[in-house]
């Protein structure tokens, strides 16, 4: 799943082809690639607006789609680790494990089947916790976006649960400062946790004849 949006032009109701190619991530399954996909293009887009850089941040952070302009890093952990990025500051999104659970009280999730259709229905729960990893050049920057992100997404939690069809969306811990390993570059780095749970439902349709309707009719 690529994290670079889709060109869409803005009208009341989008084409077809545009619905064929780009579905709205509210609307997928919350599998673990949607949820990084979800926690990573919430942070870039309050970093691509210079307006919202805190106190004491430098005036030229912040991130552009372009990778030869950006001024900061933000992706995933698994880009982070693949990638090996030199550029500081940088954000990465970490997720812990996720935990699912039947709506239903069966194990395979299923509510009900529409026979004529032939399709069977089925929902779970699910919940978590993301962690935004922050890594600044210095000490000071690391706790100032940090900071930054905490508060941001503090004040539109209710707005990003409801947005991205979440049941919960709090915060939970944030760490300052966090010591990793002494042979690590980025020796600190700042922590904000945040807990997520959601429902989903979704259906399969059975490649078989819809069943028809019978009139029986009394032979004479």
């Amino acid at each position: 799943m690529a994290n670079t949006p889709i060109p869409v032009q803005l009208k009341p109701i989008l084409d077809k082809d545009i619905l064929l190619v780009a579905r709205p991530l509210r609307e997928q399954l919350k599998s673990p690639m949607v949820l990084y996909g979800i926690f990573v293009e919430i942070v870039r887009q309050y970093y691509t607006d210079p307006l919202n850089y805190p106190l004491g941040m430098q005036p030229d952070i912040g991130w552009n789609i372009d990778v030869t302009k950006t001024k900061i890093w933000i992706d995933t952990e698994y880009q982070w680790t693949d990638d090996t990025p030199e550029v500081r500051p940088a954000i990465y999104v970490k997720l812990s494990d996720i935990t699912y659970e039947s709506l239903t009280g069966r194990r395979d999730g299923w509510m009900w089947s529409d026979l004529e259709q032939g399709e069977k229905h089925y929902s779970r729960s699910g919940q978590g916790q993301v962690t935004f990893v922050h890594i600044g050049r210095t000490n000071g920057e690391t706790v100032a976006l940090g900071s930054a992100t905490q508060e941001y997404l503090n004040a539109l939690a209710q707005q990003i649960r409801d947005d991205f069809c979440f049941l919960e969306f709090r915060l939970v811990q944030a760490k300052p400062l966090s010591e990793t390993a002494k042979e690590s570059k980025e020796r600190y780095n700042g922590m904000v946790v945040f807990a997520f749970a959601f429902q989903e439902v979704w259906a399969v349709k059975q490649e078989s004849p819809k069943l028809k309707v019978f009139d029986l009719v009394k032979q004479q």
